[in-house]
């Protein structure tokens, strides 16, 4: 047989085979890869490299044997991390010690996961790294800018601030503020930017009748993943439809989730906000009933507490329990001998700048 023919012979039958093998795989190869075995690969080095145990890529191609041909094509399945790892592909530059610099992870927590004999790596090499953390960082805002963060009043007195969340609106916000103007009780409502247009006459409504506003973003986005230019922008917009229909400028900011990057609230901060969070979560969004609002909130109220509510409903979602706890944890409250004050009762800060 000519080499020309020889050559061809080769090449025809390797697609023959890479069709089967795909043929055979069948629904594994379509969430996978082919991956063209080189001279002197092994399938340890191959699983290793991309993260797999040799066991998975033997499944995964039906391989009757481990020796290996090159140009042979193998199916490559997505590796699986556990539940405290993320996957992460080696570029160019890396070594195995700025990658543990990256995700603050040890060495040998590194050479264990990733089953390294030696800590030489490869551009493109899937290796296991821990999944990121949550950190709460409250605590360190709250060091790092003394009385600008809020969790609740420091008061010893039974003194509580209901606030409401992401109003306005004219189904929910409108009958909490019939409500509280019945019952003689002023609130601190944190205004969702994007629902003020077209219902400015509620907030209008709510200085009038006594009330505090503060800011509470204009989109509801996650601010701890927001450069600080982001989170002013967010901010300031806010700001600017309020102090159009009040005249003022929001001195108070809850970050939805509350959550605030440490740059974040320099700039805040320094552009005269305060940051008020909450120590009661009235979880009246999620729960479904008024009975499950009160079982929920009433244990958490202590004296200096701030209690999360909302005036708005997200998605669609019926806020009708909400309302009527609203009325029912007045009551409830003053029965205890609670007083319900406005923030800048219960906290050294003012409303406004």
């Amino acid at each position: 047989m000519s080499k020309r023919l020889w050559s061809s012979s080769r090449c025809l039958l390797s697609v023959v085979f890479s069709f089967l093998l795909l043929v055979m795989v069948g629904a594994t190869a379509l969430a996978a890869r082919i991956y063209r075995v080189q001279p002197g690969d092994t399938l340890y080095q191959i699983a290793h490299y991309h993260a797999l145990t040799t066991e998975e890529l033997v499944k995964a191609n039906q391989l009757a044997t481990t020796l290996l041909l090159p140009g042979q094509a193998l199916v490559i399945p997505p590796a699986t991390p556990r539940a405290d790892e993320q996957l992460y592909t080696v570029q160019p530059g890396d070594s195995l010690f700025r990658i543990g610099q990256r995700f603050q992870a040890d060495l040998q927590w590194l050479r264990a996961r990733n089953k390294l004999t030696s800590d030489l790596i490869y551009p493109g090499q899937i290796t296991r790294v821990p999944k990121p953390k949550y950190v709460w960082n409250i605590p360190a805002l709250m060091a790092r800018h003394p009385g600008k963060v809020f969790l609740n009043g420091t008061t010893t007195a039974k003194r509580v601030a209901l606030t409401f969340d992401d109003g306005p609106d004219t189904e929910y916000t409108t009958k909490i503020l019939d409500l509280l103007g019945s019952l003689g009780v002023k609130a601190t409502f944190f205004l969702k930017g994007n629902n003020i247009p077209g219902q400015e006459w509620v907030v209008a409504r709510m200085i009038r009748e006594g009330h505090i506003v503060g800011n509470h973003s204009y989109s509801h986005p996650n601010l701890r993943k927001y450069s600080p230019e982001g989170i002013m922008r967010e901010i300031k917009t806010t700001e600017e439809l309020v102090a159009k229909i009040t005249g003022k400028e929001m001195a108070l900011v809850r970050p939805p989730y509350g959550e605030m990057t440490e740059a974040g609230l320099d700039r805040l901060v320094g552009a005269g906000y305060v940051m008020i969070n909450w120590s009661v979560d009235s979880l009246d969004w999620r729960l479904g009933s008024t009975e499950q609002i009160m079982n929920h909130t009433l244990p958490q109220i202590k004296p200096g507490s701030i209690i999360l509510m909302h005036s708005a409903s997200e998605g669609g979602r019926d806020l009708t329990p909400s309302v009527n706890a609203t009325e029912r944890l007045i009551y409830a409250l003053r029965e205890m001998g609670y007083e319900i004050v406005p923030l800048t009762e219960l906290l050294p800060v003012w409303a406004y700048k």
